[in-house]
């Protein structure tokens, strides 16, 4: 079987390596390429070059155009007006849209509410329809978009980029090109109107943590970005192609690798996470020597840019050091190349999860609670004043968590600390 993306221009297209997963995974004998077809080709007659495929995908600035040369579409296409999947049966071209199930996966996946939720979209493209349909499909209480095209501007359940600054929503969804790359310094819209919403999504993915991403992060958000978007709905083709329905574990695997993949080339930082005394410190100071990074103490960072003690800051109240930290996690996430060993509950906040989401990729730290609770030093924690006992109670409420939140889990070999040291390394090489 033979499939491929076309496009004008597809000189970065991640499709090829998602799909070649996708049949190493299945052990498929099938091939996908770049069909790269010029405007003036698709807009005169090119049916001969789509009919050599069995499936291909579609790209901007082809979704629409590509209609033409099909004898059916999806419901959701239809609705859309935009193709992005085609299947060839027996030399008959149907089209589908996948894009609104790659952005309900990645909702979904970041525990980001449809349902009862308030939403608003910024743009008012192909991209947004694709948003939009799936928002009002799975129950959103309201979807608003914002655009800067004055004619549908007047249309209902769209208004100016100016009433922005007296909306209120849930989550803001960004699905214009702004801040894509090469123009990485681009943001949609300013402060004041991140500082409005409690989510920020951004179906951008290259960069990984766009201008908008990191405002959002400064001011206390949560940010989603667009990469697993881009493998869910590749997914959802191979479904249509060849009857399989979507493995989660091979979407969040294929997931993952693209990001070590980009922050091998961009840059990116590591994170260790776990229960207080799992081993962060000890672990991240080995791993940094070996890759030549920083290692940062998350708590030590925070007393230095706070100028007071964690004991200190719990004095005030866990909620005050908690503001500490999630200004240290933003920090910390605007650089680069370095092994931050966390504080035991800086996982709590989604805040802190999409900055080292965005920034790098989390790995779990896996020591025995036992082993732990049988060894913790109680005189520097100030949650454990009541004694080492209640170190399980916090491990098993966070426990969940933990698992959620993680790249990956690394088992702490006690005994091995060489080998614990490489599992980390692998993770981002």
């Amino acid at each position: 079987m033979k499939y491929c993306v076309i496009g004008e221009k597809l000189t970065h297209s991640m499709s090829p390596q998602i799909h070649k997963a996708y049949f190493d995974y299945y052990n498929m004998n099938c091939s996908y390429g770049i069909q790269q077809i010029p405007m003036q080709e698709m807009l005169s007659d090119c049916k001969d070059t789509l009919l050599a495929y069995d499936g291909f995908n579609v790209t901007v600035p082809y979704k629409e155009k590509v209609i033409k040369y099909l004898v059916g579409v999806s419901e959701e296409a239809r609705s859309i007006g935009a193709v992005n999947t085609v299947v060839n049966n027996d030399g008959q071209l149907y089209g589908y849209n996948t894009d609104p199930y790659g952005f309900e996966s990645l909702l979904k996946v970041n525990s980001v509410k449809i349902t009862g939720s308030d939403f608003v979209i910024l743009g008012s493209g192909g991209a947004c329809k694709s948003v939009r349909y799936i928002l009002n499909k799975r129950g959103a209480r309201s979807v608003v978009v914002a655009t800067r095209d004055e004619e549908k501007g007047k249309s209902d359940g769209y208004i100016s980029y100016e009433a922005l600054k007296e909306c209120n929503a849930n989550v803001l969804v960004n699905t214009t090109p702004v801040g894509m790359y090469p123009n990485i310094d681009g943001c949609p819209v300013s402060d004041d109107i991140i500082a409005r919403f409690d989510t920020v999504v951004d179906i951008v993915y290259n960069p990984v943590y766009t201008k908008l991403l990191q405002s959002a992060v400064k001011l206390g958000k949560k940010a989603v970005g667009g990469l697993y978007m881009l493998v869910a709905q590749a997914m959802k083709s191979q479904e249509i192609w060849n009857n399989k329905i979507p493995d989660e574990d091979l979407t969040k695997s294929v997931y993952n690798s693209l990001m070590k993949e980009y922050f091998v080339k961009n840059g990116g930082n590591l994170y260790l996470t776990g229960i207080m005394s799992c081993g962060k410190t000890v672990k991240g100071k080995k791993v940094a020597k070996k890759l030549g990074w920083e290692f940062v103490d998350a708590d030590k960072y925070i007393e230095e840019i706070s100028g007071a003690t964690i004991a200190q800051m719990f004095e005030k109240g866990e909620e005050y050091f908690r503001r500490w930290e999630s200004k240290a996690m933003y920090m910390l996430s605007q650089r680069k190349n370095l092994v931050v060993a966390t504080g035991g509950g800086a996982i709590l906040k989604d805040v802190n999860v999409s900055a080292m989401k965005l920034s790098g990729m989390i790995v779990l730290i896996e020591r025995d609670i036992d082993d732990i609770v049988a060894n913790v030093n109680t005189d520097t924690r100030p949650l454990l004043k009541d004694g080492a006992e209640k170190l399980r109670k916090i491990y098993e409420e966070r426990k969940e968590r933990y698992y959620g939140t993680c790249d990956v889990a690394v088992k702490s070999h006690e005994y091995d600390m060489y080998k614990t040291v490489n599992d980390i390394v692998k993770v981002i090489l």
